[in-house]
């Protein structure tokens, strides 16, 4: 490799070649002796880490990566069994309380259940139907909206019960519908920060699973 030298006297320019560097030798047209110099070290840095907070007075470069925290196969285990639990005491409920006028289980008992079966759907079904590129609710903060979601969902039901608290006409939830819907997505959406058709999804899970109890306790689906 060539080494590039000026003149200090005469500021003649010239190349020599690297096996030079270091050594003395007169400039070719003034004759001024010139020290070759050596070629600078060129030194590869490794590239800067990117920042991940903004403590050390730069913005963030560093991508946002969220951290999966998906219950573990014992706790969705524990949910199923308890959901299956479930579907087995509305059965059982259904022989207990049943009359010669049909079953006639405590409104106490009805509420209950009602909540009880909110908690593990409301959880799971936020599990399932998330947007896993967000970063997801954890701990108490989740534990605190599925009880909120769970309440406004078993709710939802008790105002079905007070609105028509006996046996009616189909056609008379196509006036329900839309407002049961609304309401129970609203529900989702509020407490998860669902999409509204990821919302009504996860109400609709929510109905299904108690629709399916009253038909096993002798009641009509809805």
């Amino acid at each position: 490799m060539a080494i590039s030298v000026v003149c200090s006297k005469c500021r003649a320019r010239f190349n020599v070649s690297d096996k030079f560097a270091g050594q003395t030798g007169p400039c070719p047209k003034c004759k001024n002796p010139i020290v070759i110099p050596k070629p600078a070290a060129v030194t590869i840095h490794e590239p800067e880490r990117p920042a991940t907070s903004s403590k050390a007075g730069r913005i963030p470069t560093a991508p946002i990566v969220f951290k999966e925290e998906s219950p573990s196969p014992v706790t969705i285990t524990l949910i199923i069994v308890g959901l299956l639990s479930l579907l087995l005491m509305a059965y059982a409920a259904g022989l207990i309380f049943r009359t010669d006028s049909g079953t006639a289980i405590p409104v106490w008992l009805l509420a209950l259940t009602a909540v009880g079966v909110a908690l593990p759907i409301t959880r799971l079904g936020y599990t399932v139907v998330r947007d896993k590129e967000m970063e997801g609710y954890t701990g108490r903060s989740l534990a605190l909206r599925v009880l909120a979601c769970s309440l406004a969902y078993a709710l939802l039901w008790g105002v079905r019960g007070f609105l028509l608290p006996g046996d009616f006409e189909t056609w008379q939830w196509t006036f329900l519908v839309p407002f049961f819907l609304f309401a129970g997505g609203l529900a989702a959406v509020a407490s998860f920060d669902l999409d509204w058709g990821v919302g009504i999804g996860h109400f609709s899970s929510y109905i299904f699973l108690t629709a399916l109890m009253r038909y096993l306790a002798g009641y009509p689906p809805i």
